[in-house]
């Protein structure tokens, strides 16, 4: 039976819902894993076609991407938290330069990254324009700095 012929007043959706109902447990294990597969690699091109993270990544020295979603999770939790020291780009913010801060983004696409202090004043107009909001989060202390355009 051809898609069109089950398809007719159903969306694509209802469609591709339907065809998992006549699928055995293997064949939905793949498809979920093909799915994930496609959603992992779409991201990974979203991130390789932003121009401006791609700008500041190479712009750093030395820096690790938080790919653990706990981790992640926990980083954010703190980057949102009330008692951030907000401040202007074009204020002067004082950094460790010795301690390692997390760079958050406020788009939620955007991986976290973990570099020197140093790396972050060196570059500090290419990590400010990858995102409208920026938060550095101390990994030693937890102290969060945000920063708005």
């Amino acid at each position: 039976m051809c898609m069109t012929a089950i398809s007719g007043n159903y969306s694509q959706r209802q469609v591709i819902e339907g065809y998992k109902f006549l699928m055995d447990n293997e064949q939905k294990k793949k498809y979920e894993e093909l799915k994930l597969r496609a959603q992992l690699k779409m991201q990974e091109q979203r991130l390789q076609n932003n121009v401006l993270l791609q700008e500041c990544l190479s712009a750093l020295n030395s820096y690790r991407i938080i790919e653990d979603e706990a981790e992640a999770e926990r980083i954010v939790g703190m980057a949102s938290s009330q008692d951030a020291e907000m401040h202007s780009h074009n204020d002067l913010i004082v950094l460790n330069m010795e301690e390692q801060y997390f760079i958050v983004w406020d788009e939620a696409t955007l991986p976290i990254v973990l570099c020197s202090g140093k790396s972050i004043k060196e570059c500090w107009d290419d990590v400010m324009a990858v995102a409208f909001d920026t938060y550095l989060v101390s990994e030693s202390t937890g102290k969060v700095i945000g920063i708005r355009h």
